[in-house]
Formats: C-alpha cells, structure tokens, sequence
C-alpha cells in the first residue's frame, strides 16, 4: 500500500456507525463500476441491508463484559456485540509478537466462529514513554507509518492471507491503548477469498497479515516479512451450521432458496438467493453502469424492497436478537436471467424455537433450527 492509497483509507476513519455500514454507504458507486469489470456480465451491488436497532437487553452474556476485547471493541454498543454462553471459548490470546525496529506487533486476540475470522492487534512505539492521545487513532497509526516506513498490507483497504488464501477484510476500526505509544485495531473478514472461493476451515489455522516496507532500511529492521499466527479454530464451520431447507415459494413467481445457514453463538448468518419465474419477465437494464439506473429498477421489485426490512421471528412470534449487518446483491447470468442475492446478519438470541422465521412485511420463511449441513 503506498503512501496516497493509505492516506485516503485512514481518511475515511468511521464515525460512530460501526465500521462494516459506513464502509459499505460510501463504495456502493465504485464497487458496481469496479466488480461489474471484474465479472464480465455479472454486477454485484452492495448495500447497507439494514440500520442498527435500539434494543435492550433482556439476558444471555455479553463476551467479556468489563473487557472491550475481540467480541465487543467498541464501547456502548452493547446489543450489538451479543453473545451466546460457548463464545469466549473461542477466543485465543497473546497469539504473536514481531518487532520492526522501535515498533512492535502484537496479535492480542483473534477467534473464528465458523464463518468469521475477528483479529484484535496492536502496534506499539516502543520510543515513546507516555500512552498516546487524540481524537482519531488513523491518523496517529499514519503518522507512525511515515516515521517508521513500515505498516501491514492489511491495514483499511489491502488484503490477509488465511491457510495463504487472499481473504478480503469486511470492516475495522481502532482505539487508542493505556499502554504507552500503542495503538489497537480490530478488523473482521468473512473467510471468503478471492473469484468465489468459500473457506471453511477446521481445526488448526494460519493467518498472516503481510507488512509493508517503505524503504530497505525498515525491512532490514524487521524480525519477519509478516505478522503471523496459528490457532485451532475446531469443527465451528461445521458444528453450528443449519440444514438447508426446501427453496421456498414466495408467491408471484418468486423463489427463495438458502444457501447458507449458521447459527454460532456469536453470530447468525443468512445466506439466500431469490429467483424468478419467466412469467415476471424482469429485465434488467442495458446500462448496468449507471448506478440511477440500476437503483430505479431494483427498486420496482417488491421482492428486493421486502429484504430492508428483515427480522428473525420465533415460532411465538417473538422477535429474536436485532440485525448486524447484510448486503443485497443481483446477478445476470449468461441467459440474462435476473436473480437476487443477500446475505443477512444478525445478533444470536436465547429464545430460539424449533422452527424460527426470517420474517419481512410480505412473507415469512421457515428456518427449522437443524444442525447438520455439512456441505
């Protein structure tokens, strides 16, 4: 990552919305032009799927509650950081420590839930006698880069490596430490690589997080090429996901078929294709760059207006946990048959029923709570 690709990530530093939504608010233009390029025919659009809700909170644990670790960075969003009994023993500590010259690295925490790998690091001017101060963390860790030439590829907009897999981050953030002249980050990524490629890794893991060199100078400084660490991450790839269902008829020729179900105790992920019957006769627009264009069209379809708008129900019709975070996406085969995509996050709850609902306005799905997918 060079000097202006770096300056322009930490200048994006996020507000008080978490990382992943206001990432996600400020590419949706760019990734439709960039990933339209990428795929040949097929534009994925990226959006925000829902806000944050003010829920309170009625019971179960929040990971490490008087510690604002890898589960629950960020103070006071303590809904959002929800967790299950089972969560903290995923979490492994102290995993690596390099120096590269006066800084040093440190791996403090980081867990996998079975679809999302979370790393909580630190960097450390070991120079400097006093904890740092400010109002914007980005900009001391910047200024740190510029004195020391040396960051991580990893670091707002550059890539990981799990099992040397390219893995893409899906959002970060930092803080400033009590520790003297450290700062600390956290970055989440769902373990999906590069052109389609799905991880689902078992048992022991290795994650690097590659440093970058300004000069020959810092290199030479460095104990290694990369922050690095292994962990055993155990069968939660497997062990927490859900059956897939039967697709599921909508109504007014509209299919949804999950592709993807699991319930960890840290968080809950759904993944689900909406197709449709050529009696609908969608057609998508020629000009798939112009993104006024493409937002009038899926905006005509009621079935992707109905997925802002989605909660988990009980069978008891109790609302379960609150949404984290999603994106809605489309894709035009070769046909040029019109299909929606989305993948749906929410917090994990205690009042789960045998067979739950994902729940919009117009429809409710059926989600049988069986553990068993093993695809």
């Amino acid at each position: 990552m060079d000097d202006r690709r770096l300056k322009e990530t930490l200048e994006k530093a996020f507000p008080d919305t978490p990382a992943a939504f206001h990432n996600r608010l400020l590419k949706v233009e760019a990734d439709i032009k960039k990933e339209k390029k990428a795929m040949n025919g097929k534009t994925v659009l990226r959006m925000a799927l829902v806000c944050l809700l003010v829920l309170s909170l009625t019971g179960g644990a929040l990971a490490a509650a008087n510690h604002y670790g890898v589960f629950n960075f960020r103070p006071n969003w303590e809904s959002h950081y929800f967790t299950l009994p089972g969560a903290e023993d995923m979490i492994h500590y102290d995993l690596a420590e390099v120096k590269t010259g006066a800084l040093t690295w440190r791996v403090k925490e980081a867990a996998y839930d079975g679809r999302v790998l979370r790393v909580l690091y630190s960097v450390q001017d070991t120079a400097l006698d006093a904890p740092l101060t400010g109002d914007d963390p980005f900009t001391a860790y910047y200024d740190m880069y510029q004195k020391y030439n040396v960051d991580l590829e990893a670091d707002g907009c550059g890539e990981l490596l799990v099992n040397d897999v390219p893995v893409n981050m899906e959002s970060m953030d930092a803080r400033f430490s009590e520790e003297n002249g450290e700062i600390e980050f956290w970055f989440d990524c769902r373990l999906e690589g590069y052109h389609g490629i799905k991880l689902l890794p078992e048992g022991e893991i290795t994650v690097s997080l590659p440093f970058h060199f300004k000069t020959e100078e810092a290199k030479a400084s460095a104990e290694a090429d990369a922050l690095s660490f292994t962990m055993d991450v155990g069968d939660a790839a497997t062990r927490y996901a859900l059956a897939l269902p039967e697709p599921f008829d909508l109504g007014n020729g509209a299919t949804l078929t999950f592709t993807d179900l699991h319930f960890s105790p840290v968080t809950v992920f759904m993944d689900a294709t909406i197709t449709f019957s050529p009696e609908r006769n969608i057609q998508p627009p020629e000009d798939d760059l112009d993104a006024e264009t493409w937002m009038n069209f899926l905006e005509s379809i009621p079935e992707y207006v109905a997925l802002f708008d989605l909660h988990l129900e009980n069978a008891d019709g109790d609302i379960l946990g609150e949404p984290r975070d999603g994106f809605i996406g489309h894709n035009v085969d070769e046909a040029g048959v019109f299909s929606l995509i989305f993948r749906y996050e929410n917090t994990p709850s205690e009042k789960y029923t045998d067979v739950n609902y994902l729940c919009s306005e117009e429809w409710k799905v059926p989600v049988p709570m069986v553990y068993g997918n093993k695809d």
